[in-house]
Parts: structure tokens; C-alpha cells; sequence
């Protein structure tokens, strides 16, 4: 997290901190945030992770909101041995994103 104005106190809920698709007039910048999924069973459920952590680090800040101004997927291939003695391909996925948390009065 990188620091770009002044720190309020924290959002008791990070789940009242609302994701805007741009900055309002007015608002007061108050961090740049990141934050990453773990690999889940759908890459829906791993941008829902990501954006909830994006949240909470928003919260942490005394964000009242946030601007998503980056997305990114990662994916890696592997394998993994059966209890059988076979051998299965896998696959995980990690979303990045990246934002600017803010307060809007």
C-alpha cells in the first residue's frame, strides 16, 4: 500500500465500501491499494476474492470507496500424482488488482 493522502480511521465493515468506476469531484485520495486471490473454482469467485481484499485494505485506510484502475489474471500449469499412482494436469489462476482508495463525502 502506498500512501498518496491523509489516513482516517477504519471502516468497521469493509463491505460498506463501495467500488465506483472512476473518482468523484472532490473526493480525497487516500491510498493505492493491491491485493490477489488464491485459486479458486471459477475465475468469477477469484475477482470476488480479490475485490473483497481490495476492500478491506480500502476499509483499513478509512476508505469510504475505491477505483479499480487495474486487473490482471495469472495462470499456472502443473501436475499433481493420484492416490491411484496417475498423474492429473492443474491448473490455478490468481486475480491482481489494483486501486485507489478514497473518501467521498
Amino acid at each position: 500500500m502506498h500512501t498518496t493522502g491523509e489516513r482516517r480511521p477504519a471502516i468497521a465493515d469493509y463491505k460498506t465500501v463501495r467500488v465506483l468506476s472512476t473518482v468523484p469531484l472532490g473526493a480525497q485520495r487516500i491510498a493505492v491499494v493491491k491485493a490477489s486471490s488464491d485459486s479458486g473454482f471459477s475465475r468469477r469467485r477469484d475477482l470476488d476474492h480479490a475485490v473483497g481484499e481490495l476492500k478491506k485494505r480500502a476499509a483499513k485506510v478509512g476508505a469510504n470507496a475505491l477505483v479499480i484502475t487495474r486487473r490482471a489474471t495469472s495462470a499456472e500449469m502443473g501436475t499433481a500424482s493420484t492416490s491411484g499412482g496417475g498423474t492429473i494436469v492443474t491448473s490455478d489462476e490468481v486475480e491482481f488488482v489494483r486501486g485507489i482508495a478514497i473518501w467521498v463525502d
